[in-house]
């Protein structure tokens, strides 16, 4: 009898707990949910975000779970309603910029938004995003908008000089991936319903997932202080590097001549959006950073701050913020700066790093 009682209570929990997450998915939170919220358009040929979505993303194995809200336009932000405020101020760039492994107040924007309350911000950072993307999705973040931009932040990422050299193409004025198609498949039938109607469930189970993740040994066998082939242009011959001397090609990544396509190919789409932002009378700012590899070899064949200096002229600049100064210091004097500025065996940035590009930021672009 206490059985049959028992199991007809949790039948009637059960049916209760759909019909609540029914009304809570329908009427509450009405984001789409995800495991990566992206959209994949073009045929495959072309990825964005996607507007509206909720995600608890995990895109690399040795970085914990994050939370990613995405608003109407597509681009990530705090998941809350936005005050519009009269001022815009945008960052462009790829996943450093968009926070990977970062809740949005841990990221530099998220930071930054939630000291200067007077702007509106907007990041349309993307993971795996190059300058030939940040053209144009600056060009469709403007297109039909009433915008008071002040100020636009472009961080270059070591691996924009490969993915602009091996990633991004434009096509009949769109960027096209070159040598991939990532196809994403869409829902239908019970899949769909599924996914629609019981968000609670899957906000549930991603909590759950999340748990146990951290709860493994991670045995993550890569080391970026080791090196990482995209960014092994700084400190490594690039005949070696890129195959020119082929019988010790050190990277399969790279192509003959392939860096100094990518390097011109950045400046030009760089240069391109500084006129932009001149034209718009809004203050534009290049933002560099050193990987862990970096801060261990050095710049002994290619001084990246130098070339960003030098672009930051061309592309008429308000000013370069420089992040090598800062973390070199914090590795001079810090033994445990691998751990206190990047993520577990990754060049993404803890919340500390994170606070230190903002901090460069507010030192070098707002007034006191």
């Amino acid at each position: 009898m206490k059985i049959k009682i028992f199991l007809i209570n949790l039948i009637l929990f059960i049916i209760l707990y759909l019909i609540s997450d029914v009304i809570f998915s329908r009427f509450v939170f009405k984001q789409s949910v995800d495991h990566k919220c992206y959209d994949h358009v073009d045929d495959g040929k072309f990825y964005k975000m996607r507007k509206n979505c909720f995600s608890n993303m995990r895109i690399i194995s040795s970085i914990d779970s994050f939370k990613v809200y995405t608003d109407i336009y597509n681009n990530r932000y705090s998941g809350k309603k936005r005050d519009i405020k009269s001022s815009d101020i945008v960052f462009l760039g790829d996943s450093q910029t968009f926070g990977i492994g970062s809740n949005w107040e841990d990221t530099f924007v998220g930071i930054l938004e939630n000291k200067f309350n007077n702007y509106n911000f907007y990041n349309l950072g993307v993971p795996s995003y190059s300058p030939t993307v940040y053209d144009y999705v600056f060009e469709q973040f403007i297109k039909d908008k009433k915008l008071n931009i002040k100020k636009i932040y472009v961080l270059i990422d070591l691996t924009d000089v490969g993915d602009e050299a091996n990633r991004w193409e434009i096509i009949n004025g769109r960027p096209n991936l070159k040598n991939q198609k990532v196809i994403y498949k869409k829902l239908s039938g019970f899949s769909k319903f599924k996914k629609d109607n019981f968000k609670g469930i899957y906000l549930i189970s991603s909590k759950i997932r999340s748990f146990f993740r951290k709860l493994k040994v991670k045995d993550n066998q890569y080391k970026p202080v080791n090196g990482n082939p995209t960014g092994a242009y700084i400190y490594t011959d690039h005949e070696v590097l890129t195959g020119c001397n082929t019988e010790n090609k050190k990277s399969e990544w790279w192509t003959c001549g392939g860096v100094e396509y990518g390097l011109n190919k950045l400046e030009k789409n760089i240069t391109k959006l500084g006129k932009k932002a001149n034209k718009m009378n809004s203050e534009f700012y290049i933002i560099i950073m050193p990987w862990p590899d970096t801060l261990n070899f050095g710049q002994t064949k290619f001084n990246w701050e130098n070339f960003n200096n030098n672009l930051c002229i061309k592309a008429s600049c308000s000013k370069l913020i420089n992040l090598f100064p800062k973390f070199t210091k914090i590795k001079e004097t810090n033994n445990n700066w691998l751990k206190t500025i990047y993520l577990n065996n990754d060049i993404h940035l803890t919340k500390k790093g994170n606070e230190l590009v903002a901090e460069e930021i507010i030192l070098n672009s707002f007034e006191n």
